[in-house]
């Protein structure tokens, strides 16, 4: 009888694909997306439009972070 295959994370490697992909490291973007679609086969629009309000959230997230940083510097 063949064993069901079990993958590590929940959402794949699509978080990592999320922030790589926000961080600018077309590198390591375009490495866990092979490794998304060798692992998990073909990504969907669905997973792609999850991407991209990943990348919506993690840009939001780090713009917040900046002005608190800079708010808390003094900075304009």
């Amino acid at each position: 009888m063949k064993k069901k295959m079990e993958f590590r994370y929940e959402n794949g490697y699509l978080p990592k694909i999320a922030y790589h992909l926000a961080a600018g490291n077309k590198d390591k973007f375009l490495h866990f997306s092979e490794r998304q679609v060798s692992v998990y086969g073909p990504m969907t629009p669905i997973q792609m439009i999850w991407i991209n309000e990943r990348v919506d959230s993690i840009k939001k997230e780090w713009a917040v972070e900046m002005k608190e940083m800079n708010d808390h510097l003094g900075r304009i």
